[in-house]
């Protein structure tokens, strides 16, 4: 587990394939219940990283690759199908699983506010994070933003696909997530925000969807603290 963000209001991080119970194609850390893995596994999984990070309850989205963004403001609340979630819920982590696309976490100090998106190809050309911004209605001058691994631009083949406006981010028919993500950040006047650098296809710590096909997903996760964390 790569944890990134450890400070006195915040935990988040990522995790890897290691650690947990799941097996074959799978193994082992799989937190994805959409994929094929044994569901009591998975559930095994969830409660593993529950326990790591002293979280009360994991949220995870069901993700669509879409531009929907939702507010949790309750610990029972039913989460649409959705690609960005975003909550002041202490001891509530957001996770946002990923096999190649983008796990983008957001922390707003000012408002002591959290989000998680999922942005891959079609969430980046949907702008995802702009709307995750806009949605938390923050400052962008107050955001310290985190991209965790993906797949980098020297192993994202797109060939001829037509991106629009986002073309100009392909260089030999490869798409790079990341200089999309950089610009977009940029553009919003996000000044804090930090790329891991970690390819998802070529490190073997993680889950990678165009490499295996068939496999798990590892997740990006973000919690505010509550005073049994701290």
């Amino acid at each position: 587990m790569l944890v990134s963000i450890d400070d006195e209001r915040l935990i988040a991080g990522f995790t890897t394939k290691f650690g947990g119970v799941s097996s074959k194609e799978y193994e082992s850390l799989n937190l994805a219940t959409h994929v094929g893995d044994d569901p009591r596994k998975v559930s095994k999984n969830r409660e593993i990283l529950t326990s790591k990070i002293s979280a009360k309850k994991l949220i995870f989205m069901e993700q669509i690759h879409s531009n929907l963004v939702y507010v949790v403001d309750d610990f029972n609340q039913k989460l649409p199908p959705c690609d960005g979630v975003i909550t002041d819920i202490k001891g509530l982590a957001l996770c946002v699983m990923v096999a190649d696309c983008s796990p983008v976490l957001i922390y707003d100090k000012a408002q002591d506010k959290i989000a998680a998106v999922h942005a891959g190809r079609a969430g980046i050309v949907q702008k995802i994070i702009s709307k995750s911004i806009e949605k938390m209605n923050s400052n962008p001058k107050n955001l310290s933003v985190i991209i965790g691994p993906n797949i980098s631009k020297n192993c994202y083949e797109v060939k001829k696909l037509d991106l629009g406006e986002f073309n100009r981010f392909i260089k030999d028919s490869k798409f790079d997530m990341n200089l999309a993500i950089k610009d977009e950040l940029e553009e919003l006047g996000v000044d804090n925000y930090k790329f891991l650098n970690i390819c998802s296809h070529c490190d073997d710590r993680f889950y990678s969807y165009r490499k295996n096909g068939v496999t798990g997903r590892f997740a990006g996760f973000i919690m505010l603290k509550d005073k049994e964390n701290v």
